[in-house]
């Protein structure tokens, strides 16, 4: 049953020592929307320790049929980042039973990954695909998945936003649309699953 789409959850790309400009702070709190049902959440948190930021992100995805769930979708990774400069990345992923783990570490010759699918190392530069960090959109850095660890083929396109911001158009392993503010801050996301359903994300609070 396609309840949550296949290429999102790959997903929920280089400059070598690219240092990244922090966005702005706030979590976030998203309901995730279905054909109008409500079917999820996905949280944000930051916390500062010291020098680092860390972001939690914690997807949770649990479709019912009258009152029953029938799918059961959880992603939580945590991120740290230095300076705006990404550091590493702990990701594990429970798709109806099957538990997916994925570990990144920012070297000085590139980014050490370790997962389900063995060891491999990616360039200098590479960052995870984190909705809220749009300075690592548009190829500014290889982007790899928090889900697979692999680098992910992405296209993208940036338009204005009526009333100010900014709009990212990404097309490819995943096709989804973000809205940010003028400031920076992520404020609207939609996907399109791969049965044609369109997911997309309402504020929580």
């Amino acid at each position: 049953m396609k309840m949550f789409p296949r290429r999102l959850l790959a997903a929920l790309a280089a400059t070598p020592g690219l240092a990244l400009a922090a966005g702005p702070q706030g979590d976030y709190r998203w309901r995730v929307v279905r054909n109008g049902t409500a079917i999820g959440t996905h949280d944000v948190t930051f916390t500062q320790r010291g020098e680092d930021r860390v972001a939690v992100s914690d997807v949770s995805v649990t479709p019912r049929v009258m009152g029953i769930v029938v799918y059961r979708f959880e992603h939580r990774y945590t991120e740290i980042t230095r300076g705006g400069r990404f550091v590493s990345v702990a990701s594990r992923q429970n798709r109806n039973g099957r538990i997916v783990e994925v570990e990144a570490v920012a070297r000085p010759d590139g980014v050490a990954i370790r997962g389900t699918e063995g060891e491999r190392l990616l360039p200098p530069g590479a960052a995870p695909l984190s909705w809220w960090e749009p300075q690592r959109f548009g190829g500014a850095v290889p982007i790899f998945g928090t889900t697979t660890g692999k680098l992910m083929d992405l296209r993208w396109s940036r338009e204005a936003r009526s009333g100010g911001g900014t709009r990212w158009r990404v097309a490819g392993e995943v096709d989804a649309v973000l809205d940010f503010d003028v400031a920076g801050r992520w404020i609207g996301y939609s996907v399109v699953g791969d049965d044609g359903s369109t997911v997309s994300y309402e504020a929580a609070g």
